[in-house]
């Protein structure tokens, strides 16, 4: 399930590829935190209202969608730049480059709707009878965010590698028109996303 590309996979494929390997690192934070809230929210029981409120989930489902479309955007905006290191990189740039990588797997993670099918359709298959205490829900959620964030330091190292490979103008101004088609495909499709389909 973590290893099928989606939402979360292809925002830190693109800040890797933007901004380097660890805009991607910050990324995989921020996805991870989107976790933890979707975890919480579960265990509050907040995060069923996704799956029994058309409301909450059309406006998690729109702001994901919306996002990823931004992301596309700004990619295509600065597709002149994508991948290229700046000649010198101040300590105020730098901070703001990993907040903005930081924001996007926070933004993709926690408006992402599918993420509240895992807590509330995966994760309780793997507790004993009657729901098990809440040092079980901790644990199983602590060792899905391991598995994933795992998976994507594998992804983010290996991307690294390829935009070194790739550091030719043309082939990166081509990385960046893919990886725009690739968000704004995945924004559209999340917005005529339905709870049915989840």
């Amino acid at each position: 399930m973590v290893a099928a590309p989606g939402p979360s996979f292809m925002v830190l494929v693109n800040e890797t590829l933007r901004f380097g390997r660890g805009a991607g690192l910050v990324t995989i934070l921020g996805s991870s935190t989107g976790l933890l809230m979707w975890a919480a929210t579960s265990a509050l029981g907040l995060a069923a209202l996704t799956q029994t409120s058309e409301l909450v989930f059309t406006v998690f489902k729109l702001t994901g969608a919306a996002y990823l479309c931004y992301l596309a955007v700004m990619t295509v905006r600065n597709r002149r730049d994508f991948g290229r290191q700046p000649a010198e990189e101040s300590p105020a740039r730098d901070a703001a480059t990993l907040w903005r990588s930081y924001r996007s797997g926070l933004v993709t993670s926690a408006a992402n709707p599918k993420m509240a099918t895992v807590y509330l359709a995966l994760i309780p298959q793997f507790l004993p009878p009657g729901g098990g205490t809440p040092a079980d829900v901790v644990t199983l959620t602590a060792v899905q965010i391991a598995i994933s964030a795992g998976w994507y330091a594998v992804v983010v190292a290996l991307v690294g590698l390829a935009r070194r490979l790739f550091a030719v103008p043309a082939v990166q101004v081509g990385l960046a028109w893919v990886s725009a088609a690739v968000l704004l495909t995945l924004g559209l499709r999340t917005a005529v996303l339905t709870s049915s389909m989840l």
